[in-house]
């Protein structure tokens, strides 16, 4: 009777400090400092650029001069997305990356819009603004949807457009997700909607990610640190059913076929987040010469999977479809 006393009394004590944790957390107690996370993921390079009332989250690397290639993360993360793809490429391309909304720490957007035509429309002011009239883009994931919209909408900036992860369909909805994900996802939705922990994003990186792939601290802590930001799930959230409305009402796809410049397809055939298949992608360039690179072992993280073969093959394209780039220091 006295151990069913104490079990009796210890689970207590976990539901009264679990409920407590929840009521907490759902008061904001989880949420991220800015002004903190901005002297952890804002260093170095880092810049602020306000377009259209909207604060910008900016990095410019490489050398002045050079030719300029603007890399557009994916969904859930940010510009730190490609730390290891730039370092490999600003010795001889001026490399552009920005967080572009609602991600990362650019700020929320005076206008209340989020959707891929006004994740586009700031792209072109960004651009404006840093003085950049002609350069590559490479995209992943959602921001692909994001550069195919700027170059539909603002056409004769983009020269060569490249693209791994490449929704012009809506995403897998049958795909199997990890149990545990499954649950968390309904818990969240039911109890946190505004926060995250840290076991859910590195749940959701081994999820997409080929096995033997163990995301790092560093990965996993930057989309923690900077998705509680204070509203952040919320304006996302928007942002995704803009793109869901989007993918219902309309053909999304049909807007590859404006692209009038080198395409290149890193298709990573262990993903299967996104919906159709390399050849019918490829299809739907019309008007554009494309190659295709596929990569079996890889997800939909490639730039963090296996950054040097990913580069390697995306910096031998880009020297052959741009201007003269600025040659490699010698060791």
């Amino acid at each position: 009777m006295k151990k069913r006393h104490i079990l009796l009394g210890a689970l207590g004590a976990l539901v009264l400090v679990g409920g407590g944790s929840v009521l907490a957390l759902r008061a904001g107690a989880g949420a991220s400092d800015r002004a903190e996370l901005e002297k952890r993921w804002a260093d170095g390079p880092s810049r602020f650029v306000t377009v259209d009332g909207v604060r910008m989250h900016v990095r410019e690397e490489g050398p002045a001069g050079a030719p300029v290639v603007v890399l557009l993360h994916g969904s859930i993360v940010n510009l730190h997305e490609w730390d290891g793809v730039a370092e490999r490429l600003k010795d001889r391309y001026r490399v552009v990356r920005f967080d572009w909304s609602p991600y990362g720490l650019t700020g929320p957007d005076p206008s209340g819009v989020y959707s891929t035509p006004r994740s586009a429309q700031l792209m072109d002011g960004l651009m404006k603004q840093l003085g950049h009239d002609r350069f590559a883009v490479v995209a992943t994931s959602n921001g692909s949807n994001v550069a195919l919209e700027y170059n539909r909408a603002y056409p004769g900036h983009a020269t060569a457009m490249a693209f791994s992860m490449l929704p012009l369909e809506r995403p897998s909805q049958t795909r199997k997700v990890d149990p545990r994900l499954a649950w968390m996802l309904s818990f969240h939705k039911a109890v946190l909607p505004d926060w995250r922990s840290h076991w859910f994003w590195k749940l959701m990186l081994e999820d997409t990610t080929p096995p033997g792939f163990v995301p790092t601290d560093r990965m996993v802590d930057q989309i923690y640190d900077m998705n509680n930001l204070p509203g952040a799930l919320g304006r996302q959230a928007q942002y995704i059913q803009a793109n869901v409305k989007a993918f219902k009402t309309s053909d999304v796809g049909a807007v590859a076929e404006t692209v009038r410049v080198p395409v290149l397809l890193q298709w990573c055939s262990y993903d299967d987040v996104i919906s159709q298949g390399a050849k019918a992608s490829v299809a739907r360039f019309t008007h554009a010469p494309v190659e295709l690179i596929e990569y079996p072992d890889l997800g939909h993280f490639p730039m963090w999977e296996n950054p040097e073969k990913f580069t390697r093959d995306l910096k031998r394209w880009l020297d052959k479809v741009t201007p003269a780039a600025v040659p490699a220091a010698k060791a």
